[in-house]
């Protein structure tokens, strides 16, 4: 099946991002930080929240992926030459548009 790039790109890094946020809820689970693996254990329904604790750590992490992906993208903006926002944004100045920026 052939896709877009913007399709790849994204299910690519949002991809990327749901398997950290999997891996640092196990990590959680298993060091048991605050005792949350012992707080799941003695649930109703431990398998459900143990989902519930990964999705909402997965889709976050994968939202925070997708966005330092489309920041660092050397065409970003589409003139293949660096982000000009984020670079004016990294030396102190304003990375809000300017008239001449699309």
């Amino acid at each position: 099946m052939n896709m877009p790039p913007l399709i790849r790109f994204l299910l690519k890094w949002s991809v990327i991002g749901m398997a950290a946020g999997w891996l640092f809820v196990g990590l959680l689970l298993y060091a048991d930080l605050g005792g949350v693996r012992s707080l799941l254990g003695r649930a109703e329904s431990p398998l459900l929240w143990v989902f519930v604790f990964g999705f909402s750590f997965g889709i976050s992490f994968a939202q925070v992926t997708v966005l330092a992906a489309v920041l660092l993208r050397d065409d970003f903006g589409g003139r293949g030459s660096g982000n000009d926002r984020l670079e004016r944004w990294r030396a102190g100045g304003s990375a809000q548009l300017r008239p001449d920026d699309d």
